[in-house]
């Protein structure tokens, strides 16, 4: 099945599965006039133009009956992410992991229409805590393997002497 690329309100959303594209024009999500886009397509089209992709008739009835789409979207976990991210930054650094992992995973969604996005900033925070705290804690694994390195080092070259 053909995957689509939508533009709408000025919002990319895709790769859709062409499924999901009727679904969202049943449902009035997508509109006629906004754009779309498929591989092979030379440039983004009014979804109207392409055949078969809009409905028609009682179907089309139907969507305009419903009146605008109602949204289900995963609900955010900014607040989860945030926490996770000033953990890995002060105390554990594998929060600060778990936060950097969960925070691409849920800006990735956001971005594909999936996830709510009033979450977003906390959820970049968050994400960016959790790098910071990932970043620190490399470092300091860096410098206690160091410091035995040097100090352990020296009591066993001072042993054998």
């Amino acid at each position: 099945m053909k995957q689509w690329h939508c533009s709408i309100g000025g919002q990319q959303y895709g790769p859709v599965s062409e499924e999901e594209v009727h679904s969202w024009a049943v449902t009035g999500r997508i509109k006629p006039t906004d754009y779309v886009w498929s591989e092979g397509m030379t440039d983004w089209v009014p979804a109207s133009t392409v055949e078969g992709l809009m409905p028609t008739g009682a179907a089309a009835a139907v969507a305009a009956a419903m009146g605008p789409p109602v949204a289900y979207l995963k609900p955010h976990r900014g607040g989860a992410v945030l926490a996770l991210g000033i953990i890995g930054v002060v105390a554990c650094f594998i929060c600060g992991i778990i936060a950097w992992v969960m925070g691409n995973s849920d800006l990735k969604e956001m971005r594909a229409g999936v996830m709510d996005r009033s979450g977003q900033s906390m959820t970049q925070a968050g994400r960016i805590c959790g790098i910071v705290g990932t970043i620190l804690g490399v470092l300091w694994i860096l410098w206690m393997v160091l410091w035995m390195v040097v100090v352990m080092g020296d009591r066993f070259a001072g042993g054998f002497r």
